[in-house]
Order: C-alpha cells, then structure tokens, then sequence
C-alpha cells in the first residue's frame, strides 16, 4: 500500500476520494500459506485485507520465493469498493462537520454509527 502510494500518488488518492479517508485505510492479517508444488518452486503467500472504516474493499498479496524473494504483488479490490468508499466518504464529511462544531467523538460515533477506535484517527492533527 506504501509502495502504491509513492509510486501511484494520484490514482492512490483518487481510489480513496481524498487525504483525510487514507486515515482511515488499514490493512488486518487475513493468512499465511506455503504452496508445495511436486516438481516445481515453492511459494510462501501472505494476504492481508484492506480495510476503509473497519469495512473490507479488497486484499493485498505478496508472493515470495523460499529465498525470501518476492515473486509477485497484487492489489484485487472488491467489486462493491466504490460504494463503500462513497458512503465512507460522505461519513467523513460528516464527522469533519461535527469536529468542528465541537461534537465529542463518543457523539459522533453514535452519529455515523461507527465504533469510535475506527474513527479516531480524524481527531488527530
């Protein structure tokens, strides 16, 4: 996601609709597997879930050789993401507004409906 960024400013922030929903972006670990293929080069994959505002939008893969070599790298998003990210998008907005008329973050998860550790990083400068 960090390489992506760097690498693909634009279409990164362009995904995502803006700089204060990348707080939001986090990636949990979904799984580990080691492929053993009779004859053929083993692969160690370790996939994690993308996450927007504890709402899944797709997974991340990183495939690596046994020679700790990575072999391949893929971002497969969720067919559904632009929803998600729209309506994320729109909460934020809201939990911006509320911020500043100095709503408490407990009133404001209530508001949106989400737990408040999912939207904590916007309380922060």
């Amino acid at each position: 996601m960090e390489n992506w960024k760097k690498e693909n400013r634009g279409d990164f922030w362009d995904t995502f609709k803006g700089k204060s929903n990348l707080k939001l972006i986090h990636s949990e670990f979904y799984s580990l597997q080691l492929t053993y293929i009779n004859e053929s080069n083993d692969f160690v994959y370790c996939n994690l879930n993308i996450m927007y505002i504890g709402e899944y939008v797709g997974c991340y893969r990183m495939v690596f050789t046994m020679d700790g070599e990575v072999a391949d790298v893929l971002i497969d998003f969720d067919r559904f993401m632009d929803k998600t990210i729209n309506e994320g998008t729109t909460r934020v907005e809201i939990i911006k507004k509320a911020i500043q008329q100095g709503y408490s973050i407990d009133e404001i998860a209530v508001l949106v409906e989400l737990d408040k550790d999912l939207i904590k990083p916007l309380f922060k400068s």
